[in-house]
């Protein structure tokens, strides 16, 4: 069953050879503050071609050159850069320039409500819409700031413009330390969270609805034009008095084709309970980001989830540890129909990460060679923290 988030929720090309195919990589900056711009996307302009940025703001992708990329990313102005064969030869830095925000001193009646419902609305009407590609997933928890575990999955994956549909396991691999802790179903937060309810009646309390004013404290935080789109972030809160559960975040509509593009949301009602009496998981914060891609006239197609959970873990007698979780899942090589020879099943509880993953038969040459995989590389004090220490897992194979 889907759980409903309530306040605690390419243009095709000629065919070119092969060999013409060369290796682009880079990173995305933002020009005003030199500071790296994370999950930006990409594209070979009149291709089917592109990628997005890693965490880091790096990205590499293979084109047949000359060719220009295209580069956007909600927040900056959109930039293409042509790219040859000599300026290939080493990595690329774009600078983004911040889009201009626009901040109106009135705000008009029910305007903000009134774009939820009409997102709302092409939400439903688009959900049948579903894409099939691939998602590469990664897991990363910390202890007191100490990499514990490592987990990364690729499924094929079914999705919506609710979220995810359905997962089957492709490949996975793993690195782990003997820890104090760890999580069994982590990802069941990207496999079974959703914007909204594509069966609601309009009555029920999710973050996009048809009367989101009735139980959200809604707040205009701007307005940016990229290019022919004008986007509007709308900043919310539950109210006290209608929910017990808390919530605050941010969305952002393009307000000419209602398209969601964006939603964050901050929530402190996912409660964590350990089979150890002992321990008290205090100060649970949990972060979640939704991007969709726009297309036009249609459904925006799910980019890229992110899940960041943080809290504090009490024990008898000692110091709380800090705790934090960080999962990301990007979704890749998306088509309007699904792959007969998969099952495309939906998350159920009861499921454990790692035994699931142990079952899989682990094939080097697939992580060496996968250009989703190169793109968002592991943070090397990540991995020798896990030779130093012993670590054990199909992630350390050489």
């Amino acid at each position: 069953m889907k759980y409903l988030l309530l306040a605690g929720l390419l243009l095709t090309t000629a065919l070119r050879p092969a060999a013409a195919q060369q290796r682009i990589t880079g990173k995305i900056v933002d020009a005003a503050t030199g500071q790296p711009v994370p999950y930006a996307s990409i594209s070979v302009l009149n291709t089917t071609t592109g990628t997005s940025s890693n965490a880091e703001g790096e990205f590499e992708l293979r084109a047949a050159l000359p060719a220009r990329l295209v580069v956007s990313e909600l927040g900056h102005e959109r930039d293409t850069v042509a790219v040859d064969v000599a300026a290939a030869t080493a990595p690329l830095l774009v600078r983004l320039q911040p889009a201009s925000v626009l901040l109106p001193e009135v705000q008009v009646g029910s305007y903000l409500s009134e774009l939820i419902a009409e997102a709302y609305r092409k939400l439903q009407a688009t959900h049948d819409q579903k894409q099939y590609g691939q998602a590469f997933y990664r897991q990363v928890t910390r202890l007191a700031g100490d990499a514990t575990e490592v987990q990364e999955m690729v499924w094929e994956a079914a999705s919506s413009s609710a979220g995810v549909e359905g997962t089957a396991l492709a490949q996975a691999r793993f690195a782990k330390k003997k820890a104090l802790l760890s999580f069994n179903n982590f990802s069941i937060y990207t496999k079974q969270y959703v914007v909204y309810n594509p069966q609601d009646d309009s009555t029920q309390k999710g973050l996009i609805g048809l009367h989101t004013d009735q139980y959200l404290r809604l707040k205009l935080l701007g307005v940016t034009q990229d290019g022919p789109r004008q986007l509007v972030e709308i900043g919310f809160e539950s109210k006290e008095e209608s929910t017990t559960k808390r919530a605050h975040g941010s969305m952002v509509i393009d307000e000419n084709m209602h398209q969601l593009l964006r939603l964050r949301l901050e929530t402190a009602a996912m409660k964590t309970k350990s089979n150890n009496p002992l321990f008290k998981f205090k100060d649970e914060v949990t972060q979640l980001e939704w991007v969709f891609q726009p297309r036009p006239g249609g459904a925006a197609t799910l980019d890229y989830l992110r899940v960041d959970y943080r809290a504090n873990l009490g024990r008898l007698a000692k110091p709380d540890l800090p705790i934090q979780v960080a999962s990301f899942a990007y979704f890749y090589n998306g088509r309007p129909t699904p792959n007969a020879s998969v099952t495309y099943a939906p998350a159920k509880g009861g499921e454990v990460d790692l035994a699931t993953i142990k079952k899989t038969t682990y094939d080097p040459a697939f992580w060496q060679n996968n250009a989703v995989v190169k793109r968002t590389p592991l943070e090397d004090q990540v991995m020798k923290s896990f030779e130093q220490k012993g670590a054990f897992g199909t992630m350390l194979t050489p």
